[in-house]
């Protein structure tokens, strides 16, 4: 049986076909190009992408407010709170009161935290934000009108997101934990 003949599609269509196909290749660049620089960060470093981006903010002040650092990563700053949490718990930033203000607590690198950064790369984070930056403003609007239809089409809601790539520690077991060399279960065989 003969296959029928295609029914060629409207000129229209076929371009509204490949715009839609061009922004879907372009997203998945996206995406892929700064999951990929994330999952390296965290390799490399052993602090997600989010915590080095703040880590390199605070190496260039002595020190700043959580507010200031939320400022700076165009964030809020409930958001860079629970992350400037995770770097005091690891050491690697100190927060302590203003000497001005004492109702103010300000953060600042730790000797650790130095360290790490000698020989950690650049987060995505920073790379994303100075490009944004670099955008004319009839394309930053742009790129926000697109991204919010994007959004709602995908019925999502952006007020509950965390920093470019930061996520909430995951449960390791203690066999997964590096600076512990027993666990619970071996210390009670003892």
């Amino acid at each position: 049986m003969p296959a029928e003949p295609r029914t060629p599609r409207p000129r229209r269509q076929r371009q509204s076909a490949a715009v839609r196909a061009q922004a879907l290749e372009r997203l998945r660049t996206l995406i892929s190009a700064l999951s990929h620089s994330a999952r390296a960060v965290e390799r490399s470093t052993g602090v997600t992408n989010a915590q080095l981006f703040l880590l390199q903010q605070l190496a260039e002040a002595d020190f700043l407010s959580v507010n200031e650092l939320a400022a700076r990563a165009r964030t809020q700053q409930s958001t860079v709170s629970i992350v400037v949490a995770r770097l005091v718990r690891a050491g690697l930033a100190a927060k302590r009161k203003s000497a001005d203000d004492r109702r103010i607590a300000v953060i600042s690198l730790t000797p650790k935290g130095r360290r790490l950064l000698t020989h950690a790369p650049a987060p995505p984070a920073s790379a994303l934000l100075r490009a944004i930056e670099a955008l004319s403003v009839r394309e930053a609007r742009s790129l926000a009108a697109g991204m919010d239809a994007l959004v709602r089409a995908l019925d999502l809601s952006p007020s509950k997101v965390t920093m470019l790539f930061e996520h909430a520690p995951a449960r390791r077991s203690a066999h997964a934990r590096p600076d512990r060399t027993t666990t619970r279960s071996s210390k009670r065989n003892r």
